[in-house]
């Protein structure tokens, strides 16, 4: 689980001494609660990034934190993760394509507007012409519109991932969990636990509760008797935010509620 640090603890990266209950190392700003990367295996700290939210300071792969021991991971957050490592590894090939694609037709327009003033304009020199650049136009278009398709598997996959682990968080609770406790675990805004709060209530996961001290949270949902068969709750929960993401994806971002975003520490 996560290392947090003590009292005398030093930096894992640079050993510089650290202050009771650091979270980054003030000389070279590493990341002290480090768990084990399900990419690449290292044991590494975590960055926010605008696409992914938080990626291994390692591999780059996207990352669910979870400070402290608060809850242990079911691990069903890693196919998830990545399939939205591969969507994005993906995207960055296509899109290299389609740039290169490009390239080599911004070249041929050229040779060929060489060729117009060397030799004298005729249909064969047309024909040619289109022959040659007609094929490397169309590949760019298709690389772009690969890149883009993959681009819209991200997100969904992310967010099913988010739901896993905040999934393994409530059902882990020892009293009604808050949005501001989830928040605080999982390293994002108030807003964003609530909504993953909310999601999990729609799919059976957790129900609302009021705590001894009348804070209203969520609890787990108890079940009688044997679980149903199918899905677990966390992948249900999981596909159909999918599902929902699946839907909105050619909706604009301006028009779409942000699901999960990290909160700047």
């Amino acid at each position: 689980m996560t290392q947090a640090p003590s009292g005398d603890a030093r930096c894992r990266v640079c050993a510089a001494a650290l202050a009771p209950g650091s979270a980054r190392c003030p000389r070279c700003g590493a990341d002290q609660r480090a768990e084990a990367c399900p990419h690449c295996g290292g044991v590494a700290g975590v960055s926010a990034h605008p696409e992914l939210r938080f990626r291994c300071d390692v591999c780059g792969g996207p990352r669910v934190p979870v400070d402290g021991d608060r809850a242990k991971r079911s691990g069903r957050e890693v196919p998830l993760l990545q399939k939205a490592r591969a969507a994005a590894s993906a995207r960055s090939v296509w899109r290299a394509a389609g740039i290169a694609a490009s390239a080599l037709f911004g070249f041929e327009v050229f040779l060929f507007a060489v060729m117009l003033l060397v030799l004298s304009a005729s249909v064969g020199l047309f024909a040619a012409g289109l022959l040659t650049m007609a094929p490397v136009a169309a590949f760019a278009l298709w690389a772009f519109r690969r890149a883009k398709s993959r681009g819209r598997d991200i997100a969904p996959a992310l967010d099913a991932a988010w739901v896993s682990v905040a999934s393994d968080v409530a059902r882990q609770a020892e009293r009604p969990l808050t949005a501001g406790a989830l928040a605080s675990t999982l390293r994002i805004g108030e807003a964003q636990a609530e909504e993953l709060l909310a999601l999990l209530e729609v799919n059976d996961v957790v129900r609302g509760a009021v705590s001894p001290a009348g804070e209203f949270g969520y609890a787990p949902r108890l079940r009688v008797g044997a679980a149903p068969a199918g899905e677990p709750e966390a992948e249900r929960a999981a596909h159909a935010l999918a599902a929902e993401e699946e839907a909105l994806a050619d909706v604009p971002l301006t028009q779409r509620t942000a699901h999960v975003e990290p909160t700047k520490r």
